[in-house]
């Protein structure tokens, strides 16, 4: 019995971290996506996060997850990652 709660635990654990690897993921393709129409319609990468957030309608979350932006060029697609902060 003690086997079976303690596999059950691990296993949970395994599924809630992947989850929000997930939710991550799913943060770091909208805010390309929003890049992606931020050059479509303005013809140049916004510079930084802030502007997507005041154009696009992109929400950060700064207490939960950590949010790397990186311009190289206007012209050139953003280096863009979002981890999630540690508990």
């Amino acid at each position: 019995m003690v086997i079976i709660a303690l596999y059950s635990v691990l296993t949970m654990d395994k599924v809630v971290s992947g989850n929000s690897d997930a939710q991550a993921a799913r943060i770091k393709e909208a805010i390309e996506m929003a890049c992606v129409q931020c050059y479509a319609i303005e013809g140049s990468y916004p510079p930084d996060l802030e502007y997507l957030r005041d154009n696009y309608g992109i929400v950060l979350d700064h207490d939960r997850y950590y949010y790397y932006y990186e311009v190289f060029a206007s012209n050139v697609m953003p280096v863009v990652e979002v981890y999630e902060k540690g508990s």
